[in-house]
């Protein structure tokens, strides 16, 4: 396939081309085994479903905690008309959609939702306190209020979207393989935030003048309405959806049809009577107020009890991630100190080893629905035996029941790109879907059986690889595993035992699979050798040339002629006989007819042996090299598999037990490893300075420092919530996975943003004259800004739940990069506790060393925010 092209529509246009081809073969069908375009279907279908999953998840949360249907509805405007504009985006700058791309969109969406959440929220609250006070001003007003609710939470929507999209300018610098899998997801993330930006704040609040009002109708008006809605779901019901009811449930069509009737009647009634209600006659509001209100005021008066909670989250994160028996050392040094052991308490050792540290993984295989089964023959093979050992293995592995259909191949095409030996096979094994496979079997175990009985006498074990997966490793790093010893000699002989000397001993390291150790046969193919006798050859006038030439034609053949058949041109070649050829004395009897017109046998002018030689001769930086293959036993990550397998080789060489030959060997790792490395050492300082962008952004947003390190603190306490997260689903570390970190923290401090806007715009409102004033302040400040906060909270984290819980084909990528984003979200709740109690203890202590007249300039400075004319957007933080 042409780089650049779209892997459907080329397969699309295979199929045709196909197609028209069949009816010129006279009945012959060609049947495909390896179709890509069903891979590519099921996940970008994965994804989708997911995507229309989390928008009604999002409606719901929306109704749940407004019980205003038509805010709702104004979300549901929204969020698609965002997720179009992102769609518009991707075409307008060719990113194609993936698995990548979609996922991109598909975690951003509780993001996404989250922005018209606040401004919503807030000009709903604001809407519900003018009604209450009697709507004084009449429409005009209502526009105002509609205007001044909108401009009080955009500064800090705007700062907030600012860092998520920041935080994602890692992703933007991985190099290689990584930069291409996640570059589309970043592209498509930014996309649909930016898109999302632009409707919350030009769209929505036009939406909220048009939706956001409470109902005038009269009662017969509403009956009326809902009699209309009524009849309009059952004709629906009836005449358009009726089959896929039938296809989809139990209920009959008449049944159906009632309960669509009276649904509608109920949400047409719903909808015409529903009126905007305050917080106060709010049910899921109050329940909120209820359980943040008196947890708050107690933080506020003991705050070193509250903090200590966040702070035992991110020691058990730090734990979780390096393991608890470093994180917890240096406490155990100092208890030593005291003349005390911690490990003698009982049951702490058996704590301490809950969270033993994460592994480190090469990526996420996206799971294909097949296995690219790999192995090699010996050279010595000839090409007959080896086509007789691809039909054994064929139709050994098509008897498994899971296996659908193998097509096996040997050889190469005409191409300098494709270096495959006759000795190397490949062989696609394409599985039945996963309601057909047998009970209790994984795709792990069908790859160790597929080995099993595929790996005849003469056949090298494969490692597990999958067809994309497969040329992918094969193209970055040259092996048929996901990782190799590579070792570097002088000469082919030496070379040859050197890597047979590694295969042994990795085969009694712990940390490799031993079933899966695959060294080079360097010298495994088998050679005649014709040394030319130069003094009987000169008797008969023939130099040693003249000898290597008969040679080379009998055995290589020599070209006579060429045959013109219409416009196709055919050499003919001429060269001994199969029999003559194969069989070596016949070979040493063959008539050789001198220049001088005598008959001798070949025997007389060269001594014929065979010898072994090289199947093949591999160089790197300038140096002949052989590969000894390996699989992990999975007694550690890929990283940490790699790391001692080289120091054991290096500890096995210093102590004798690991022999070579005479001259200079060298010894190094390579495989698709190499790209997590690389990625590792980019993202370790990529990321750090994205955080301080971030924290720069929000010192701008709130021009004080010591404010933008508070809300700057929910990125930590996240953080070490996902690492619990990833820690406890037993997921290894990966690139993946840190990109789901690198978008939890771009929204780790949304909250943090608005409840610390509001309380700096609630300080600068009101009159502080003492910490009694102050608590009291921050405390009705975040009683007004918790149910935003909690709303965008628990769609973000419920817009997670189709991606983490879906099992369609694609769903583990996804879900590698959703996990962090939930196990960081579900702790964050903590920062509408963390931000007003540091932001507390920050002023209180202002005010004990005797700079409280700095807090009272802010009053003074903004006496006059009390009258009518006040406009939080003058006065809000700066973005």
């Amino acid at each position: 396939m042409r780089y650049g092209e779209n892997p459907r529509k080329v397969i699309e246009r295979v199929q045709s081309k196909i197609d028209s081809l069949e009816t010129e073969l006279g009945g012959i069908k060609i049947h495909g085994v390896y179709d890509r375009s069903v891979l590519i279907d099921e996940t970008v279908s994965t994804l989708t479903e997911a995507l229309i999953h989390e928008t009604i998840i999002t409606i719901a949360v929306m109704v749940l905690f407004l019980l205003h249907i038509r805010a709702s509805i104004i979300i549901a405007i929204t969020l698609p008309m965002a997720v179009l504009m992102s769609f518009i985006a991707m075409k307008t700058f060719g990113v194609d959609a993936n698995i990548m791309s979609l996922a991109g969109i598909a975690i951003a969406i509780g993001t996404m939702v989250d922005m018209g959440i606040i401004i919503l929220e807030n000009i709903y609250g604001s809407l519900s306190d003018w009604e209450a006070n009697g709507s004084a001003g009449g429409p005009q007003q209502r526009l105002t209020v509609i205007r001044d609710s909108a401009a009080e939470v955009i500064p800090a929507v705007i700062t907030a979207v600012s860092t998520t999209i920041i935080s994602f300018l890692p992703v933007f610098f991985l190099t290689g393989r990584d930069h291409r899998l996640f570059a589309p997801l970043a592209w498509t993330k930014t996309f649909a935030l930016v898109s999302s930006l632009i409707v919350a704040v030009i769209v929505l609040p036009m939406l909220c003048r048009i939706f956001l009002r409470s109902s005038q109708i009269p009662r017969w008006g509403q009956l009326a309405a809902g009699a209309g809605v009524g009849c309009l779901t059952a004709a629906l019901c009836w005449f358009v959806w009726g089959d896929h009811i039938a296809e989809g449930s139990s209920l009959t069509l008449y049944a159906a049809t009632v309960f669509a009737a009276v649904a509608g009647f109920l949400l047409g009634w719903w909808v015409t009577c529903e009126k905007i209600r305050s917080m106060e006659e709010n049910p899921a509001s109050r329940f909120v107020r209820f359980l943040y209100a008196g947890r708050l005021r107690m933080a506020l008066r003991h705050k070193l009890l509250m903090l200590s909670i966040p702070a035992m989250i991110m020691v058990l994160g730090a734990g979780a991630w390096l393991g608890l028996p470093t994180v917890l050392r240096p406490l155990e040094q100092v208890v030593s100190l005291l003349g005390a052991d911690l490990n003698e308490v009982p049951g702490y050792v058996d704590a301490k080893h809950f969270f033993t540290g994460l592994k480190s993984d090469d990526w996420i295989a996206l799971d294909e629905g097949s296995w690219f089964y790999m192995p090699s023959l010996y050279p010595a093979a000839s090409f007959s035996q080896t086509m007789e050992i691809l039909q054994a293995q064929d139709t050994l592995i098509k008897e498994i029941p899971e296996v659908q259909n193998v097509l096996g191949k040997i050889g190469r095409a005409e191409s300098a790109l494709d270096p495959a030996p006759a000795a190397m096979v490949e062989t696609y094994v394409m599985l039945k879907p996963r309601a057909e496979w047998r009970e209790g079997i994984t795709a792990r175990q069908i790859w160790d059986e597929i080995n099993k009985v595929a790996t005849l006498p003469g056949v090298t074990p494969a490692s597990p690889l999958q067809p994309i997966e497969g040329r992918v490793v094969m193209l970055q790093s040259g092996i048929k595993a996901s990782m190799a010893i590579r070792v570097y000699g002088d000469d082919l002989e030496g070379l040859s035992k050197a890597s047979l000397a590694v295969a042994k001993n990795l085969k009694q390291n712990h940390y490799v699979n031993a079933g899966t150790v695959n060294p080079d046969i360097v010298m495994g193919k088998p050679y005649y050798e014709f040394e030319v006798d130069r003094e009987e050859a000169a008797r008969y006038g023939m130099t040693t040339m003249m000898v290597n030439q008969i040679v080379s034609a009998g055995l290589g053949g020599i070209d006579v002629t060429t045959t013109v058949e219409g416009r196709e041109r055919y050499p003919i070649q001429v060269r001994f006989e199969r029999s003559v050829r194969k069989d070596l004395d016949d070979l040493r009897q063959v008539s050789v007819v001198t220049h001088g017109g005598d008959i001798v046998p070949l025997e007389r002018l060269a001594d014929v042996t065979t010898t072994w030689g090289p199947g093949a001769i591999n160089s790197e930086d300038a140096r002949l090299v052989a590969h000894v293959a390996f699989s992990p036993s999975g007694a550690s990550g890929d990283l940490e598999t790699v790391d001692e397998v080289m120091s054991a080789l290096r500890a096995a060489r210093e102590n004798g037990t690991l022999t070579f030959p005479d001259g200079n060997f060298e010894l190094q790792a390579v495989g698709s490893f190499q790209n997590q490395i690389e990625a590792n050492r980019r993202l370790m300082w990529i990321i750090p300075t994205v955080l301080l962008v971030n924290l720069l952004i929000i010192y701008l947003s709130f021009q004080d420092l010591a404010i933008a390190a508070i809300v700057f603190s929910g990125i930590p306490v996240a953080f070490a919530g996902g690492m619990i997260a990833v820690a406890w689903m037993g997921v290894d570390m990966n690139t993946a996975v840190w990109v789901g970190f690198i978008a939890l923290f771009g929204i780790a401090v949304d909250d943090g943003v608005v409840m610390a806007t509001y309380i700096q715009q609630t300080l600068k409102r009101r009159s502080v004259t003492s910490i009694a004033d102050l608590r009291e302040a921050i405390y009705e400040a975040g009683l007004k800004r918790i149910r935003p906060c909690v709303m965008t909270t628990l769609t973000t984290i419920f817009a997670l739940l189709p991606v983490l819980i879906s099992q369609g084909r694609g769903a583990d990528v996804a879900r590698a990069m959703a996990l962090p984003v939930l196990g960081g979200m579900l702790v964050e709740p903590f920062t509408t506790f963390i931000v007003p109690t540091i932001y507390c203890a920050y002023l209180e202590f202002k005010i004990r060393v005797g700079l409280q007249g700095h807090v009272l300039c802010q009053d003074q400075q903004q006496s006059g925010s009390q009258n009518s004319s006040f406009d939080p957007a003058l006065t809000g933080p700066v973005s």
